[in-house]
């Protein structure tokens, strides 16, 4: 059975250097039907590596309920890689932010009595402990010494972010865990990312890591230089422009990583894949596409192919990077530095233009190079091999959405009630004297929660006004006496702060008479936080959701009893799958076009392309979309009009500035029927007639 170890040079596998190039695809962003395509196209593209999150938050969902099926099918996931001989990285965390909802925690955890997330508690430690033995029981066969894929484990990740605030107690709880860790007796080294403890090796992220690597040997100087996240883009959220980072950026990146002396890299997302059902964190868009070089319905694209070529060339030179020493840079320019490599015999030399503004010419070896702007020339054996500034015209993969037939079925609505006009509730609402926050009912098991109050005007409040609800979150929509009066605008801010009034304050222009009114509010979530930082530094188990202050009317507070409902009616009754019978559904669309918190339903035909399908919900609003029972995601067609983060812009540029954030929405083969039932549900007001089926060509 194989051993794994590492030296300060490399990982060792059964005691040889081994240079690791990696991609991460996360099982659940993905459907099993798509894994093996997946990880052969990342086998022919040079990796040689996959790399995973364990989402305990979706395989644990309630307590003591497990679930490993279908895309949370782990072990199946790991048999594939296995098959196609890949190593896998496994980061087990369980804390794992993978902008997955709370950061890959269960919900639940948030109700422990006396609970603090990751530090020095004793009630999130003896839940993490519970998890982590059962986790790594279940994969036990699957480690390296027992025959298995897994080369290196992760506990924790990036605390890095927020050691500052947890001071003794953090270090404690890092101490604590690595001990945990240990005495899981896996038999692979441990790794921990953007942040460190004795007994792990601590790995990097970046968009470039290069200029961290002096700093990183100065500090371990017996560990290997590990790159957990190379990011080739970034995430979306709700509300601001797709983000993009070119393959050139990429391949720069890495290559010149290499060249400074690191010797396992994993692509962080190698294939983003899709948020399905409510599993993204705040703000997350359904795709989880990330730019990445598979892209989000699996296939490859043109920072694939490019990386490819650069891939080929580091697994060929690879027993001359790792037997090698880190190469000491020879200085031409100023920002032009050479490494070079060389092992019995053979030879491969890294020319660094470091410049982001123009090409430079130099001379090395006698011969004379062009060095475009931020590049990396690689020479194996005295031939010039590639230059990372240089796409191959054959390399260049052009795609698009595109309609396909069948059309969809004339669609069919029912409205959902509102709170007064529904039905004898399933579940009693709460009665209360001031609003609560909804997790406390809704238990993250659906994203709504009624707030209803009766309101009386009094005559020199009536007219045009300001109505503020002070700690509020995410999307509200309110309704007075049973009307659509407002909805919460775009974009949201991703990081926000409790401790600031401001952050969950929403205004509202209305006008209102006097006398008694009926307001009710329904609250959107959207996605729980991934981290302390989402709320101001205050530890996630703060973390809260619907309506929770105070109620003002022109500035002036308005009192009244409250009655909270958790959830739709709709849910309840499962209108999306079995349930669709439970309900009188209507076919007349010009009387519901626009309505607010409209079902709507249709059915389609399984197209015959055999190319990945996806959904134009073009002239939607926002909500949720079910294909034959199985939740897509939530959707938004939020336009793009955020301003991304300056340090981002290092890297990255962003695209489709004022179009819809997300307009396309992936139907997994795997879910398809040959007759199939889809069902959205429109919270703000949308018209059916323009969605459309399209693939991906």
């Amino acid at each position: 059975m194989p051993s794994v170890s590492y030296d300060h040079r490399a990982v060792t596998v059964d005691g040889k250097r081994t240079l690791l190039i990696s991609g991460a695809i996360h099982y659940p962003r993905s459907t099993p039907g798509m894994w093996r395509s997946l990880m052969e196209r990342s086998k022919e593209a040079g990796l040689n590596a996959i790399e995973t999150y364990v989402f305990w938050n979706l395989h644990e969902r309630q307590r003591g309920v497990y679930d490993f099926s279908d895309r949370l099918d782990l072990r199946r996931f790991l048999d594939i890689a296995q098959e196609l001989g890949l190593y896998v990285i496994l980061r087990i965390g369980p804390y794992i932010c993978a902008e997955t909802n709370y950061g890959g925690l269960p919900a639940w955890l948030r109700d422990v009595p006396g609970i603090q997330m990751r530090t020095d508690n004793e009630p999130f430690l003896r839940e993490k402990e519970r998890w982590l033995r059962l986790l790594c029981d279940y994969v036990r066969p699957y480690f390296a010494p027992n025959g298995g894929p897994i080369i290196l484990a992760q506990i924790e990740n990036e605390y890095g972010n927020i050691a500052w605030r947890y001071g003794e107690e953090g270090e404690r709880y890092l101490k604590r865990i690595v001990e945990m860790a240990e005495s899981l007796q896996v038999g692979v080294p441990w790794v921990m990312c953007k942040g460190g403890a004795p007994g792990v090796i601590e790995t990097l992220n970046a968009f470039y890591a290069h200029p961290l690597l002096d700093d990183y040997f100065a500090k371990y100087p017996d560990k290997p230089a590990l790159w957990t996240e190379h990011w080739p883009g970034w995430y979306d959220l709700w509300g601001y422009p797709h983000n993009r980072r070119t393959p050139e950026n990429v391949a720069y990146a890495a290559a010149r990583f290499f060249a400074a002396g690191g010797t396992g890299m994993n692509y962080y997302m190698w294939h983003g894949g899709t948020n399905f059902d409510r599993d993204g964190s705040f703000l997350q868009t359904t795709s989880y596409d990330y730019d990445a070089p598979l892209d989000e319905y699996g296939l490859p694209t043109t920072k694939m192919y490019h990386l490819a070529r650069l891939h080929r060339i580091l697994q060929d030179y690879a027993p001359v990077l790792v037997n090698s020493e880190r190469a000491t840079p020879e200085r031409l320019q100023e920002k032009v530095s050479v490494y070079a490599y060389q092992q019995e015999g053979r030879s491969l030399v890294f020319l660094c233009n470091d410049d982001t503004e123009g090409a430079v010419r130099v001379s090395y070896g006698g011969r004379r190079y062009e060095l475009p702007p931020q590049s990396v020339t690689l020479i194996g054996d005295g031939r010039v091999l590639m230059n990372t500034a240089h796409i191959e015209p054959r390399d260049v993969v052009e795609r698009r959405m595109r309609p396909c037939e069948p059309n969809l079925a004339p669609f069919q609505w029912w409205v959902e009630p509102l709170p007064d006009g529904a039905p004898t509730p399933l579940h009693p609402p709460i009665l209360t004297d001031k609003p609560v926050e909804q997790l406390q009912f809704t238990q993250d098991q659906t994203d709504y929660c009624w707030y209803v109050a009766k309101l009386m005007i009094l005559p020199h409040q009536e007219g045009r006004g300001v109505l503020e609800l002070q700690g509020v979150a995410d999307v509200v929509h309110l309704f007075v006496d049973s009307q659509f009066v407002a909805t919460t605008a775009s974009p949201l801010p991703e990081n926000r702060n409790l401790d600031d009034p401001e952050s969950f304050t929403q205004r509202f222009e209305l006008t209102l008479t006097a006398g008694e009114h009926t307001l009710a509010i329904l609250c959107c979530a959207v996605g729980l936080i991934k981290g302390d930082w989402m709320l101001g530094e205050r530890n996630m188990v703060d973390e809260r959701k619907g309506f929770w202050g105070n109620l003002l009317w022109r500035g002036e507070p308005l009192h009244a009893p409250w009655r909270i409902q958790p959830g739709l009616q709709g849910e309840h009754c499962r209108v999306y799958a079995e349930g669709s019978a439970l309900v009188r559904w209507e076919s007349s669309l010009e009387v519901a076009r626009g309505k607010p918190l409209c079902w709507w339903k249709t059915t389609f035909e399984r197209p015959k392309t055999n190319a990945p399908l996806a959904l134009d919900l073009s002239g939607m609003t926002k909500g949720i979309a079910w294909l034959n029972g199985r939740c897509i995601g939530r959707y938004w067609l939020a336009p793009g009009t955020g301003n991304p983060e300056e340090w981002l812009l290092q890297a990255v540029y962003q695209e489709g500035e004022g179009l819809p954030t997300q307009r396309y929405y992936h139907l997994p083969s795997d879910w398809l029927t040959e007759r199939n039932l889809l069902v959205l549900f429109e919270e703000v007001g949308g018209d059916p007639t323009q969605v459309r089926l399209c693939y991906r060509g």
